[in-house]
Parts: C-alpha cells; sequence; structure tokens
C-alpha cells in the first residue's frame, strides 16, 4: 500500500492560469514519484520541481511507503536544508550508502526538524532537468527496501526517469496557449 501527500506553494503564474496544465503537471509529478519508488524500491520519494526558475513556485510531491506512514503529514519545506540543499548537474546522479549519508556534511542541515525528518537510510538522487539543460528539480529516494543499498541499476533507472519527467515538463509548458 502507498501513501502520497502533495506540499507544496503554489504553481507559477503561466501555470496557474491553465488549471488543465496545472493539473497534468500534478499528475505527471505524483506518478513520477510512485514510479520511482517501484524502480528502485525505496521506502520514500520526494521530487521538487520549480516551474518558474526563481524558487517562488515550487512544486513538492512525495510517495511514501507504509513503512514511512507516519510521516505522510510532515510539511517542512526542504530546500536548502540538508542533502536536499545539493545541486546536481544535468544527469549527475549521487548515491549515497547509510555510512556516507551519515558522514556527509550537509546531513546535519536540517536544524530544528531534524529529529521529525523522515529517516534517510541512503540516498539516491538526481537532477530533473529539460531536453536543453534547464533544471526543474530534483527527484531524491531513501531506505531502500530491506535495508539494501541503491545500486547502479537503480542509477540508470532514476536518471532515465527524471530525463523523462524533464522532457514531459518541457512538452507541457511547450503546450500552452501563449507559449511560443
Amino acid at each position: 500500500m502507498t501513501t502520497s501527500g502533495d506540499v507544496g506553494t503554489e504553481f507559477a503564474p503561466e501555470v496557474a492560469d491553465d488549471p488543465e496544465l496545472a493539473a497534468r503537471i500534478d499528475d505527471l509529478l505524483h506518478r513520477a514519484c510512485s514510479l520511482a519508488r517501484a524502480l528502485t524500491g525505496a521506502e520514500q520519494a520526494a521530487l521538487s520541481v520549480d516551474l518558474d526558475g526563481d524558487g517562488r513556485a515550487t512544486r513538492k510531491f512525495f510517495n511514501l511507503s507504509q513503512a514511512y506512514a507516519r510521516w505522510r503529514d510532515f510539511r517542512v519545506d526542504p530546500r536548502g536544508l540538508g542533502l536536499h540543499g545539493m545541486r546536481l548537474e544535468p544527469g549527475e546522479v549521487v548515491r549515497l550508502t547509510q555510512e556516507e549519508v551519515e558522514a556527509h556534511p550537509a546531513y546535519g542541515g536540517f536544524g530544528d526538524v531534524a529529529a521529525d525528518h523522515p529517516p534517510l537510510r541512503g540516498w539516491l538522487a538526481t537532477n530533473v532537468c529539460g531536453e536543453d539543460g534547464r533544471s526543474y528539480g530534483l527527484l531524491q529516494l531513501s531506505d531502500k527496501a530491506g535495508g539494501a543499498d541503491f545500486t547502479a541499476d537503480d542509477e540508470d533507472r532514476v536518471r532515465e526517469l527524471a530525463a523523462f519527467a524533464g522532457a514531459t515538463l518541457d512538452a507541457l509548458r511547450a503546450a500552452r496557449p501563449d507559449a511560443g
């Protein structure tokens, strides 16, 4: 059983004016989180995208396994905190074991909310980019089922999924009536 929740601010102004486009983007992001978990066996997936490029209109989606259900309502904006603040190049994937997560200098960056934050038992993340290299945001997974570490195959799957999501976001933005 999967629980998922949407946390985030409003869409970018050009998307907010088009409810159909906003709904299509929401659907894409929900599905990307679910698929990322299914492809890798992760207990949690988080996807944060910034549609306008300035951080004012960020959408965040989480997909949590039943093991993570107690954090379903966790609503702290992770932007810039801990590992969530990492900047990745287009196509770059970062894969960390639990030991590497705990040793990472950014691991303790959650400040006052560290005790309430869902656990990060291993971490896999990649940038969601458009075909022109435009960065939309970060797809992150943690806590692979059974205590296993993420693999090179997981990296490949997440990289491909993020590229597909980025290309789809490009297409949805280009389909706006005022695009062009």
